[in-house]
């Protein structure tokens, strides 16, 4: 009875992971209407969350503190508030752990994302990415993904699955707004959407949508992102099998 129920679980999984909504709507809410996140996450398509508690660890202050954090203090110290991290998605899980991350997310967000979590843990694990600097295009595998910055203004970029085939065949890593025809015949019909977050505003994206972000217009200091991944059997088995 066990492994059917499982099996069941796995093939309800596979058949939502594949139909997220991947239309250009963004809802937004306040923190203090909090209670409506399952709602939206049912909605399926991106919204914002505003007036979100800040977080108190990872970023500048935190990091210059922290001797687990030394080479990245010394980095930080020398990039420009338009750098992108120099490092990949295997060291920002890393950094992730090491921030100390998820007893904040525990606290804030999962008494409002994990209700299925709660039932089976094991089949449906939370993933914890912290980055510094910008991040160039690159696919959601997870079911839901929190982007969040921590310190200074970012701008992240969306863009639906269904720009797929108009973008280069080499896109990943590089900024939508920088593509030309010498790119793609099709740059002309990309479409995406832009949205300004700050500490204390947090971004929740479906799986399938390609995302990057970079450093506000303007902004003096270097960004430091979170990514809380809300995982599903399927969508961790998509993640461990990509290779960003």
């Amino acid at each position: 009875m066990g492994i059917l129920i499982v099996c069941i679980i796995l093939f309800l999984g596979a058949v939502f992971y594949k139909q997220t909504v991947q239309e250009y709507k963004l809802n937004q809410i306040e923190w203090s209407q909090r209670e409506r996140i399952p709602e939206l996450l049912d909605e399926g398509t991106p919204f914002v969350v505003r007036s979100v508690p800040l977080c108190p660890v990872w970023n500048a202050t935190d990091v210059g503190a922290r001797a687990v954090f030394k080479d990245l203090a010394m980095w930080v110290q020398a990039a420009p508030s338009t750098a992108s991290m120099p490092w990949h998605r295997r060291m920002s899980l890393q950094y992730g752990k090491d921030a100390v991350l998820a007893p904040w997310l525990e606290e804030t967000w999962q008494p409002h994302t994990g209700t299925l979590r709660s039932t089976i843990p094991a089949l449906f694990p939370q993933e914890i990415q912290a980055w510094v600097g910008g991040r160039g295009l690159y696919p959601l595998k997870a079911m839901w993904s929190v982007i969040f910055p921590t310190e200074g203004e970012v701008v992240v970029t969306l863009m639906s699955a269904k720009e797929d085939k108009y973008l280069p065949a080499q896109y990943l890593g590089r900024a939508p707004h920088e593509f030309t025809i010498a790119d793609t015949p099709y740059v002309g019909k990309l479409k995406y959407l832009d949205v300004k977050l700050r500490p204390g505003v947090a971004l929740l994206v479906p799986a399938h949508w390609k995302v990057a972000w970079s450093a506000a217009e303007g902004a003096e200091r270097i960004p430091f992102v979170c990514i809380y991944s809300l995982h599903t059997p399927i969508s961790k088995l998509a993640a461990a099998l990509s290779p960003t």
